[in-house]
């Protein structure tokens, strides 16, 4: 038989103990709530640590600002459900209260969850707080810093202006990108966002004053074929970050391999022009490859992304990057392997050219041992013509991406 525990003779009012945090998330709330089922899930949470105990419910119903006794266990569990919703709308001040309500009933001797079973409860519901006792803390936070100074204090209270990571849905050489979440007072927003990583040899003042520099440049391409930035900084380590939109689609070889030879050429010309508008605003990408190019699902719009990202980086630092490429192997042109300070509009052009075969052939071309297109289709001579000026030698190569793209139409006017 259970051993009932006697309810203490004092009051079940609580003495205010609780977590640590900037006191504008108590008044102003800190930009999300508690969904209804992380409630249910907290109420079964507090049942559970109750045991069939009402004084326990009456000492967490305080915490959550309740004043007087419910008649029976039965009301209490719902008087206590009523206060968990009255305290829903600000998460921070939620997770303070039942923080609160169970240090209380730990002075009891009752058994209590651990900090790290809540932040569990909390992360499965997609909250991004987190206990670190005694303080409270917005999980992987990622703060605005725009214009701002590098060595500036970064202010508690902007969990309005924060971007929350949630998956990994990408990454490279120059960073990873995560599928990222911001609310405001109307409702949550999604992202995708960038976190750069300059070399750690590269020194962090001069690496932020770069990126300031050369995000400007790169923030003037406006393209329907280029990836728009809503928003650039700095994150809390100092790591430079941009926020573009969240992209749903498929690679552009992926994309192109499901389409007829017309829809095909149409996306490279597409790719093509945007590279050009960047051109002529002389920034580079220098790291086009399949997976740098989303053919937007509801649309089929090509958008190329991270455009700038090696340009932003590159030379942050005169020895930043002087014996390795800038990009990627087997999108890369030799001249470029050869000599990596080599900056120049005709290594976007070689890229382009490669993922176009590889969109046509199913397979990266090999320009030293060139098979041609027609081994494929014997009517596309003038596309092979085409394709193989895109990646020969520097000397020979089509000068420019408004050149192909040109090149592209012709032969699209002829079919």
């Amino acid at each position: 038989m259970r051993q009932t525990r006697t309810q203490p003779a004092r009051s079940t009012a609580t003495t205010k103990m609780g977590l640590q945090y900037p006191g504008n998330w108590k008044f102003e709330g800190v930009g999300f709530g508690v969904p209804d089922q992380a409630i249910e899930d907290v109420l079964k949470l507090i049942e559970k640590t109750a045991t069939g105990e009402k004084y326990i419910l009456e000492l967490f119903k305080s915490a959550f600002g309740g004043e007087s006794d419910s008649s029976n266990y039965g009301w209490a569990v719902t008087d206590l459900r009523h206060r968990l919703d009255e305290k829903s709308d600000n998460a921070a001040e939620f997770v303070d209260c039942l923080w609160s309500g169970i240090e209380t009933v730990a002075t009891h001797d009752v058994p209590i969850p651990s900090a790290k079973v809540v932040n569990k409860l909390l992360e499965s519901h997609d909250i991004p707080l987190t206990i670190e006792p005694p303080h409270l803390k917005l999980r992987n936070l990622v703060d605005i810093r725009d214009d701002a100074d590098p060595h500036s204090e970064i202010a508690p209270d902007v969990a309005g202006q924060s971007y929350v990571l949630r998956q990994r849905i990408g990454g490279g050489g120059y960073g990873e990108v995560h599928r990222a979440t911001r609310r405001t007072d109307v409702a949550g927003f999604q992202y995708a966002l960038k976190i750069l990583n300059p070399s750690p040899f590269v020194d962090k003042e001069r690496a932020q004053q770069r990126f300031r520099r050369e995000f400007r440049a790169v923030q003037r391409l406006q393209h329907r074929a280029i990836i728009s930035f809503f928003e650039a900084g700095f994150t809390t380590e100092g790591q430079p970050f941009v926020a573009m939109p969240l992209i749903e689609g498929l690679d552009l070889v992926t994309a192109a391999k499901r389409v007829g030879l017309r829809d095909k050429l149409l996306m490279f010309v597409e790719l093509l022009r945007g590279v050009e508008h960047a051109h002529t605003k002389d920034v580079l990408h220098r790291d086009l490859k399949p997976s740098n190019v989303l053919v937007r699902s509801s649309d089929q719009q090509p958008i190329i992304l991270d455009f700038g990202a090696a340009y932003i980086l590159h030379d942050a630092d005169r020895s930043f990057l002087t014996s390795q490429a800038v990009g990627t192997l087997g999108y890369i042109p030799s001249e470029v392997i050869a000599d990596p300070t080599l900056k120049t509009p005709l290594q976007d052009v070689y890229a382009c050219g490669i993922m176009l075969y590889e969109a046509l052939a199913d397979r990266r071309p090999d320009p030293a041992n060139y098979v041609p297109l027609t081994t494929i289709d014997t009517t596309w001579d003038a596309l092979n013509d085409i394709v193989y000026r895109a990646i020969t030698g520097s000397e020979r190569r089509t000068r420019s991406a408004a050149d192909m793209a040109g090149q592209l139409t012709t032969f699209l006017d002829g079919l």
